[in-house]
């Protein structure tokens, strides 16, 4: 067996080699640099999501069930149902997936690439892109990429609806900025005003929040 020398010393690289990483990790840094600036500094849109047959067929037998009935113009002849009205219990539940809101957010023209959502346990996170006012501080007047979460729970007979911060390109939002709602629960917040929050929370029964799907119970 052939001894090995101890005085051997590793091969170093040669200049040339040396010289081709650090070009190459320039190179890296570089176009990583211009994908954050162009993703984050100067937002487009965002993809809307494209149901497939049956996922519209679904969705759209969920509109029908919640869409009022259209009021017939005085050239059109309406034959109301002679059915006897008639409440279900399990008709006050709802389930909407993730796709189906966000295919739901596509059809609206002011949100459609505009606006997603993701659900998880108990959270609801979007991502925007908006047009900030001139007086908002730093980023006023521009379009920014913003993302949000909403920690959504039902506790002691009442829907909870948590803001639990606001980032705008990635920076999270000082509580300060936001009139101090961040962490506080709207519709604890906005009981008394009896506006959307309150009005919402006493038609919620039970509201459930899990990865991809979101389900509502309404109140009778």
């Amino acid at each position: 067996m052939k001894a090995s020398n101890p005085d051997s010393k590793p091969r170093s690289l040669s200049f040339k080699t040396v010289a081709v990483i650090v070009v190459l990790a320039i190179f890296v840094s570089v176009a990583a640099t211009l994908l954050v600036v162009r993703v984050w500094f100067f937002p487009t849109s965002i993809k809307p999501v494209d149901l497939n047959q049956q996922e519209e067929m679904v969705l759209n037998a969920k509109l029908d069930v919640l869409k009022a009935q259209d009021i017939p113009d005085e050239n059109s002849i309406y034959e109301p149902s002679s059915g006897a009205y008639a409440e279900r219990p399990q008709d006050r539940i709802l389930y909407f997936t993730q796709r189906e809101l966000n295919a739901m957010i596509a059809r609206n023209p002011d949100l459609a690439r505009k606006v997603s959502v993701h659900l998880s346990d108990r959270l609801i996170s979007a991502n925007m892109i908006v047009t900030l006012p001139d007086d908002f501080p730093v980023f006023g007047g521009r379009t920014v990429r913003i993302s949000s979460g909403l920690h959504v729970d039902y506790q002691q007979g009442r829907p909870v609806i948590t803001v639990e911060g606001v980032s705008i390109m990635g920076v999270p939002v000082p509580g300060a900025w936001l009139g101090g709602i961040k962490g506080r629960d709207l519709t604890a917040f906005y009981a008394e005003d009896e506006g959307f929050w309150s009005v919402f929370a006493q038609g919620v029964k039970d509201l459930n929040v899990e990865d991809g799907r979101l389900r509502v119970e309404l109140a009778e």
